[in-house]
């Protein structure tokens, strides 16, 4: 028994071991049939497959509602994971057939399937990981510039993989690719234009995603997404705007949030000449400490600007925390304002002018000339003598 295996001389029939006088010889032919293989081998992947998605279904309970990068790659991946193993038995399936090496169209599909839904797979885990970045306490203000070139990255890759599955000639697209790309140029400037200013904007550090932004227009409102080719910005209106890049690269954009999102408003306040200025001092730093939206730090200041024409010029220069509620602060300041004046009787003054009628020269001179005239003939003036 020395140099033989315990069971016969194990041999393999159709790629299943066969162990002489083990089995009976019907049933080591059925083993060795590829008809009872394919059977076996889509029930196996089937199975399987289910396992993979129950697994992941489990896995995703016991995580609960906790937000991390390892929910979202159990989340993305489970479900095309199962999709592979399934498709995997298939071409098992076909392979045992002889099928696979034949077929020019069954095997390039599966393989076709299988790219798409890892790519979107790829995708939905790049942006996944991205919006966990963005949620974190770090500032990785890189993420919305990098979600767009993963996504660009991704489809790519994809499609090169997709030409050389079905086994697609890009010679003749690389020897013309010079032509190619100066009409490309021309066709799309506008779109490479808005690219590299995306890449310039972000590079140049002029705002982020929460920022509140004044374009030179004057347009003002809240930058919520930073795309390739625009950056969408949701205005006081709650309309939500796409301004091109390049647009947003040639032009003057002031960013009302940075470094500090609390900013500095003016309110200019005019009293009548003879008011005590002390007393209007007191009373708009009262009404400053009053309305809600002014900040207690930095304290507001009013400020004695100028005598003016028909009033006494004063400034008040408060802090507010978010530049979008400017409006509401100014609102709030001068419905006190004009309490607070009436009630002490302070009054506010408006320009007023005094117009002074002067008689014609030319009519002047035409009226000397007639009396020269009548002088020198005798003729008197017609008297202007009513009946």
């Amino acid at each position: 028994m020395s140099g033989q295996p315990p069971f016969g001389d194990g041999r393999f029939a159709g790629g299943l071991p066969v162990v002489d006088g083990f089995l009976p010889s019907r049933l080591e032919a059925a083993i060795a049939e590829p008809l009872v293989h394919v059977p076996l081998i889509l029930i196996g992947s089937y199975f399987l497959a289910r396992f993979v998605q129950w697994w992941g279904t489990r896995r995703l309970v016991e995580e609960g509602e906790l937000v991390s990068f390892r929910r979202a790659l159990l989340e993305e991946t489970y479900q095309p994971l199962a999709i592979t193993i399934a498709l995997v038995g298939v071409y098992a399936s076909l392979d045992v057939l002889d099928l696979a090496d034949g077929s020019a169209i069954l095997v390039p599909t599966i393989t076709t399937v299988l790219i798409l839904v890892w790519m979107r797979t790829a995708v939905r885990l790049g942006n996944r990981w991205i919006e966990n970045v963005k949620a974190s306490d770090n500032d990785y203000e890189f993420a919305p510039v990098f979600k767009n070139f993963w996504t660009v990255a991704v489809v790519l890759g994809g499609a090169l993989l997709l030409l050389s599955v079905w086994n697609v000639e890009i010679t003749p697209f690389l020897a013309s690719a010079g032509i190619l790309g100066i009409i490309l140029g021309f066709a799309a400037q506008d779109g490479i234009s808005n690219l590299i200013g995306g890449v310039a904007l972000y590079f140049d550090n002029t705002y982020k995603i929460g920022d509140v932004i004044l374009v030179e227009d004057g347009m003002r409102g809240t930058v919520t997404d930073i795309g390739v080719r625009s950056t969408t910005v949701l205005t006081t209106d709650n309309r939500l705007v796409s301004v091109p890049n390049s647009v947003l690269n040639s032009t003057q954009v002031v960013n009302e949030t940075a470094p500090q999102r609390h900013v500095r408003i003016e309110i200019p306040i005019t009293v009548a000449y003879g008011t005590d200025y002390r007393e209007v001092e007191r009373i708009l730093l009262e009404i400053c400490a009053d309305a809600p939206l002014i900040r207690e730090s930095p304290a507001p200041r009013v400020l004695f600007s100028d005598f003016g024409g028909s009033a006494l010029e004063f400034t008040i220069r408060a802090y507010i925390s978010h530049p979008l509620t400017e409006k509401r602060a100014r609102d709030q300041v001068n419905r006190r304002i004009d309490d607070a004046f009436a009630e002490a009787e302070i009054t506010i003054p408006f320009p007023q002018r005094t117009l002074s009628y002067l008689e014609d020269a030319d009519e002047v001179r035409f009226e000397e000339d007639r009396e020269l005239e009548g002088a020198s003939t005798g003729t008197p003036e017609p008297s202007d003598q009513r009946d």
